[in-house]
This record gives structure tokens, C-alpha cells and sequence, in this order.
């Protein structure tokens, strides 16, 4: 499953990257509508190739870590923090009458000698895919390598992030986003989140790869 991500990834990639050296350059009497906006369309569409591979990394790792069919009472205990999912949901949403119940069910469920079972989750801090989302993720999914290995590009992931927001939000147009980088950023910027998004799906890989460290 992840050689399959990462395939589709770097395809992606190379979309963005196929379109962007062919889109209209630099050019005096070029319409800057022609020349600026493009950029501002390629740091959204990087934005979107890199949420996608966020996503997908997190709900491919459920699914192979319970592949491994741990039981539940073996997991270490980040790990069961998304296991017990459909158990944390239903304490969250019971109500006073059932909270105690829902408890018990809670605590049975951690240390059942079951299977896991995949879930439908990713973990959110409120930062929406800012690089301490990912970093939540790896902890979650017990990761102890590091999102970069630039300390740096922690940063142009969140830069990211707010120009994607300042687009998709209205706040600015994709011409004045693209203004402020020159060519050569855009493909620094594609060549740097390609690298970041191949790392996740490389770090993540390796650890759902070996079983012991999803146990206690």
C-alpha cells in the first residue's frame, strides 16, 4: 500500500512540476495575470498533494498496523488512543446518564485480548496540517524519526499552509500570492515538499513494517 502512495505522490508531483515550466514566463508586456497567478495555482495545488499524502499515510499505517491483528490489551498505549476510537466517541457524545457506562466499556476495550480493528481517524491538534499536525500524527502512530531532517522546513510547511488559506479563503488571489516568489522559489518549493511528503510516506512505511514496535 505505501509503494502505491508513494507512486501516486510522486506523479503528482511531476504534474505540478510538467505544468509549472510550461506555464508563460517572466516576460516584459506578459500580462502579470499570466506570469504571477500560475505560481500563486501551483503553491495551491503543492498545498493539496501534501494534505492528500498526510492523510492518506495516516489511514494506510491504521490499516497495516492492524493487519499485524495485535491485540488490544498489547498496543502501547499511544497506539490505542486511535484503536479505541469508536469507544472515545461514544463517551464523548453519551450524555451524563451513560457517562460511567461508557467508562467501563472504555477501559474493557483496552485490555481485551481481541484483535484491533481499523478506524476511521486522523489526529488534529486545530492547526490544520501545520507541521505540529504531522508531528501529533507521528507521536500518535508511535514515530520516532524526525518529519525533516531541516529543522527549516518545519516552517515552509506552515508557510504553506497560510498561503493556501490566504487563497482558498478569499484573502488574497492566487496573482498576488505568486507576486512574492520568483520562479526559482516555486521550484524550490516543489522540490522541498516532494522531499517532505517522500519522507513521511518512507518513515511511516519502515515503523507499520515491524510489528514489535506496536507493542508494549
Amino acid at each position: 500500500m505505501f509503494p502505491d502512495l508513494q507512486l501516486e505522490v510522486m506523479e503528482r508531483f511531476t504534474a505540478v512540476e510538467q505544468y509549472f515550466r510550461n506555464s508563460p514566463k517572466d516576460f516584459r508586456g506578459v500580462p502579470p495575470e499570466l506570469t504571477q497567478t500560475p505560481k500563486g495555482l501551483v503553491l495551491l495545488q503543492i498545498y493539496a498533494i501534501y494534505e492528500f499524502t498526510v492523510r492518506e499515510v495516516t489511514s494506510t499505517a491504521i490499516e497495516e498496523i492492524a493487519n499485524h491483528a495485535h491485540a488490544y490489551s498489547d498496543l502501547k498505549w499511544p497506539l490505542l488512543a486511535i484503536f479505541l476510537e469508536p469507544q472515545v466517541e461514544a463517551l464523548r457524545k453519551c450524555g451524563e446518564k451513560n457517562d460511567w457506562l461508557r467508562r467501563l466499556d472504555l477501559l474493557e476495550k483496552s485490555t481485551s485480548p481481541g484483535p484491533i480493528t481499523p478506524v476511521e481517524t486522523i489526529p488534529f491538534d486545530g492547526s490544520h496540517y501545520r507541521h505540529t499536525h504531522v508531528e501529533l500524527i507521528l507521536k500518535v502512530l508511535g514515530v520516532k524519526r524526525k518529519l525533516t531532517l531541516r529543522r527549516r522546513h518545519l516552517y515552509r510547511i506552515d508557510t504553506l499552509v497560510d498561503r493556501r488559506n490566504a487563497i482558498s479563503h478569499g484573502e488574497e488571489t492566487a496573482m498576488a500570492v505568486g507576486r512574492r516568489s520568483s520562479r526559482a522559489d516555486i521550484m524550490r518549493e516543489i522540490k522541498i515538499m516532494k522531499s517532505i511528503c517522500l519522507r513521511l510516506i518512507e518513515i511511516v512505511s519502515e515503523h507499520c513494517s515491524t510489528p514489535a514496535r506496536h507493542r508494549k
